[in-house]
């Protein structure tokens, strides 16, 4: 049974999820209609609620409400949970009025008590399932076999939430030892390292067997560079995406283009702000580096004042302290709008709407020399957003970027239009995580 709740915990949360929204429906519609008709009223509000569940569901993935790396403590899951539960209102009117003809249905009073007997009972509801989980200790037990150093040990007690508990280390493979231990997972180097009989047998007595890089890249989506093997590095750049290439080519541009004439307004109110608030251009103009080590200047609107890297080149940061920043800049920043002119850059091609963080050319050279394979994240687009951008905070040091790198790396390995798309709802629930 513990087995089993640790595998399909995701699922059993989905699947709880789900009834929470067709029993919110039905006591709904009890509440609505004090029993009146259920049958008929239950028929005709179906359909459309099929849509509205769906809607919630994806608004607690996009809040990352089914991973486990995130909302760690309960404050954290509180504010995700709220925000998810108002995005998902907001979306739902936006559905109805925009469909309403075709479900033939307005339910503007039965959303509001769906939305509300939904969030209290599925909230409550995963407050318990995160405590059962706690208090009975219900871990998978990890044996390792690790001969090289990375930091898998310290990353799986970093994140206690996702369920693994690390029993043994070892630096050499002892089959009789991995059995005495009792693990329900083993982790090693590589397959090439260890008799594959030996490791077949550890499957048939129903143990799991992951390399470090399957485990990383199953659980923290990201790839581990210390670990990973140069000829892996060299399929996942050279990987034949051309039609993901051409398809993602001709969506930046129609969308950066559609978006730089609806926002024009927008842009003509900024500048004036600007002009008004701080001396200095309106435009910030950088150079950064592209796909293959090619420069090419990125726009901002400027957020800094005109000498704030009058000593040099300065790490990016998020610091709401940071003197160099304007008052006005600290709001374009907090809310992205500096950001808006790198349509421009997308529309030329120097940029996609996904990909690694366009890089200074004064940083790429440092982190050429200090970091591994840091020069083979050029190899894409860089982009306005990204999975490394998404997962991990800005970075403000080599050690920051090494680590920003696995995640780029995993999106070069895994990149796709549907992952493109991941990327740029769950970049738009971050900024309103923040707000």
């Amino acid at each position: 049974m513990t087995d089993f709740l640790i595998k399909f915990r995701k699922t059993i949360i989905l699947f709880l999820d789900i009834f929470v929204g067709y029993f919110a429906l039905c006591l709904t519609l009890l509440i609505r209609y004090k029993g009146v008709n259920f049958d008929a009223q239950l028929s005709i509000h179906s359909l459309p609620f099929v849509v509205i569940i769906g809607i919630f569901l994806l608004n607690l993935y996009i809040f990352n409400l089914y991973s486990f790396r995130f909302n760690r403590n309960i404050t954290e899951f509180t504010d995700s949970f709220i925000k998810s539960i108002i995005i998902s209102f907001a979306t739902s009117i936006l559905v109805f009025y925009v469909f309403g003809a075709f479900f033939d249905l307005t339910p503007k009073t039965n959303l509001i008590i769906f939305t509300i007997i939904f969030g209290l009972i599925d909230f409550y509801l995963r407050i318990l399932i995160r405590r059962y989980y706690k208090n009975k200790k219900i871990n998978r037990k990890v044996y390792i076999i690790n001969n090289l150093h990375n930091n898998l040990v310290d990353e799986i007690k970093k994140n206690e939430n996702i369920g693994y508990e690390v029993i043994s280390e070892a630096k050499i493979f002892n089959y009789e030892e991995i059995i005495k231990s009792g693990p329900d997972i083993v982790i090693i180097d590589s397959v090439q390292n260890e008799a594959f009989e030996k490791l077949y047998s550890l499957l048939k007595n129903d143990i799991s067997v992951y390399t470090i890089n399957m485990f990383y890249e199953e659980n923290f989506q990201k790839i581990p560079t210390e670990t990973i093997n140069k000829d892996k590095i060299i399929e996942y750049v050279n990987r034949n995406k051309t039609f993901y290439v051409f398809v993602k080519r001709f969506l930046d541009f129609i969308i950066s283009l559609v978006l730089l004439v609806l926002l024009s307004p927008l842009y003509i109110l900024i500048a004036i702000i600007i002009k008004l608030t701080s001396r200095g251009p309106v435009l910030y103009k950088q150079t950064r580096v592209t796909i293959n080590d090619t420069l090419f200047t990125i726009y901002k609107f400027r957020s800094m004042k005109t000498d704030a890297e009058k000593d040099g080149a300065v790490w990016t940061t998020d610091d709401k302290s940071d003197s160099r920043i304007t008052s006005f800049g600290k709001f374009i920043r907090k809310t992205h709008l500096d950001e808006i002119p790198q349509l421009i850059n997308i529309i030329k091609g120097d940029i996609s709407f996904v990909g690694p963080r366009p890089e200074r050319p004064e940083f790429t050279k440092l982190l050429n020399d200090q970091v591994q394979y840091y020069d083979l994240r050029h190899s894409v687009l860089p982009g306005l957003t990204g999975w490394a951008q998404i997962n991990y905070r800005y970075g403000a040091s080599v050690e920051d970027s090494k680590e920003k790198l696995k995640y780029d790396f995993y999106y070069i390995k895994n990149r796709s239009i549907f992952l493109d798309f991941l990327i740029v709802i769950k970049t738009i629930a971050m900024i309103l995580q923040k707000h």
